[in-house]
C-alpha cells in the first residue's frame, strides 16, 4: 500500500525546470538554423517530465533554461506553454522578455541584476517575479515593482555544493521584512515544507526534486508508490 512521506499543497509550489536533469536531454544546439527539429528530438525527455509536473498543478512553472539561445529559447517556450495551457498551469518565461513578450507570454521571472538593470517593472507583463538572496534584495525588488521573490538558498542542496544554506532565520527575516510573497528557494521537499510556510514563505520552489521525480503528483500529494 501507499507510503505517506511528507505532504506539499501544489497551491504552494513554484517548479522551476533544468532540462539537464532529464534523462537523454542533450546541450544546446547553439544553431539557429533546423533549431526546431533538434530541440523535439533533443528536449523530448524533458518536455515528457514538464508534462508529468503539469498534471501535479503547481502554482505555476518557471521555463529558466538560460544556457539556450533567444531563438532556441522560444522554441521550447511555445512547445512548454501548449503544455502549461493543456492544464492550465500558468507558465513564466525567465529572463528573455523580447522572447516571451514575442511568444505571448505575459508573465515573467527575472533575476534581479536584470531588473536593476532595466530600472523598473518592465512593460507589458501581468507578473514579475525575481531572485534574492538578502533582506535588502527583497526591499530593493519591490520598490521596481516585483510581484515576489524567491528567497534562497534555504536547506544545503547540490545545486550549491560547497555553500551552507542560508536558513529559516533567514528565510523568516525576509518574510517579515517586505510585504511581498516570498517563495523559498534550496533544498525544498515536501518533507520541510511545513517549515518554510512556518516562517511566513507562500510557498517553496523545487526543481531537481520535481525533474526527477518518477510521479510528480504522488510526490507532491506526499505519497510514494513503495509499498509497506
Amino acid at each position: 500500500m501507499p507510503v505517506e512521506i511528507g505532504f506539499c499543497p501544489q497551491e504552494n509550489v513554484i517548479c522551476i525546470t533544468n532540462r539537464r536533469l532529464c534523462k537523454d536531454a542533450a546541450p544546446r544546439t547553439g544553431r539557429t538554423a533546423g533549431a526546431q527539429s533538434a530541440l523535439s528530438g533533443a528536449n523530448a525527455a524533458f518536455l515528457r517530465q514538464l508534462r508529468h509536473v503539469a498534471a501535479a498543478r503547481p502554482r505555476q512553472i518557471i521555463l529558466r533554461e538560460k544556457d539556450m539561445t533567444p531563438a532556441e529559447y522560444e522554441i521550447l517556450l511555445l512547445q512548454c506553454k501548449a503544455i502549461c495551457d493543456a492544464f492550465e498551469v500558468p507558465l513564466f518565461a525567465h529572463t528573455f522578455m523580447d522572447v516571451a513578450r514575442h511568444a505571448g507570454i505575459k508573465k515573467i521571472h527575472l533575476p534581479l541584476p536584470a531588473l536593476i538593470a532595466h530600472g523598473r517593472r518592465p512593460d507589458g507583463f501581468e507578473v514579475v517575479g525575481t531572485s534574492i538572496h538578502s533582506l535588502e534584495e527583497a526591499q530593493m525588488a519591490a520598490a521596481l515593482g516585483a510581484d515576489y521573490v524567491t528567497a534562497g538558498h534555504i536547506f544545503d542542496t547540490d545545486c550549491k555544493k560547497g555553500l551552507p544554506g542560508r536558513g529559516l532565520a533567514f528565510l523568516k527575516d525576509v518574510c517579515s521584512g517586505v510585504s511581498l510573497p516570498v517563495y523559498a528557494i534550496g533544498g525544498i521537499t515536501p518533507d520541510n515544507m511545513a517549515k518554510v510556510l512556518a516562517c511566513g514563505a507562500a510557498g517553496g520552489c523545487m526543481m531537481s526534486s520535481l525533474m526527477t521525480a518518477p510521479d510528480p503528483k504522488c510526490y507532491l500529494a506526499g505519497v510514494s508508490k513503495a509499498s509497506t
